[in-house]
């Protein structure tokens, strides 16, 4: 009798600037963990994201990623990639799929997305690609688009295997936290408590 195969690792991937990481960003890859049965999340710092400018007050690339480990220390389902920061430059989605398909083989992966940025796909270099290499988890962020109820017909053209995830609404950004550090507002129990503590001892987003 043939022996049925061992079951397909899932693998989540939560990218961004993380400008800094907060909560909210947390609370994402804890929800893809437990409603889509995923073993591990990968968060990726953006050496420079594409489609976005720099804002005028920012961490560097090590700074970034010292705090995202720093986030997920001590969450063993979390693990924190640098290799779009040790790349450098412009940081497209689709190199870093590739490489992971090649380092996870078997695996299904899963991209983590906002609804503001799923807007953006139809804009991202070699779109049609990620068919075969991952599934496009969505979640509304509030103030965004409403993609609960489908996902609109720019989006569906690109022939994408979509799936759409319900989390709390937080209204957390990393711009807020950054305004709230310049104006001298306490910042703690937006992002982690390690983290508050990085910003605050080498001053960060003080001063451009």
């Amino acid at each position: 009798m043939a022996q049925s195969s061992e079951p397909t690792e899932r693998i989540g991937i939560l990218g961004g600037s993380f400008n800094p990481v907060h909560l909210a960003h947390l609370l994402v890859a804890q929800e893809a963990w437990y409603r889509l049965d995923i073993s591990r999340v990968l968060f990726i710092p953006a050496a420079k994201n594409p489609l976005k400018h720099s804002p005028p007050v920012q961490a560097t690339g090590a700074q970034r990623l010292k705090m995202l480990k720093l986030a997920c220390a001590q969450d063993s389902r979390f693990t924190v990639v640098d290799s779009e920061i040790k790349r450098g430059g412009k940081s497209y989605a689709i190199d870093t799929l590739r490489a992971l398909a090649k380092r996870y083989r078997g695996a299904e992966l899963y991209l983590l997305l906002g609804a503001d940025a799923a807007l953006t796909l139809p804009k991202w270099k070699d779109i049609e690609s990620f068919r075969d290499l991952c599934r496009v988890v969505l979640w509304n962020r509030p103030g965004s688009a409403d993609l609960a109820g489908g996902v609109p017909d720019e989006l569906a053209a690109l022939g994408l295997r979509y799936e759409f995830m319900q989390i709390p609404p937080l209204q957390l950004s990393s711009s807020e936290i950054r305004r709230r550090v310049r104006q001298g507002k306490p910042v703690r129990y937006f992002v982690p408590d390690a983290v508050a503590e990085f910003i605050h001892q080498p001053s960060l987003y003080l001063t451009p």
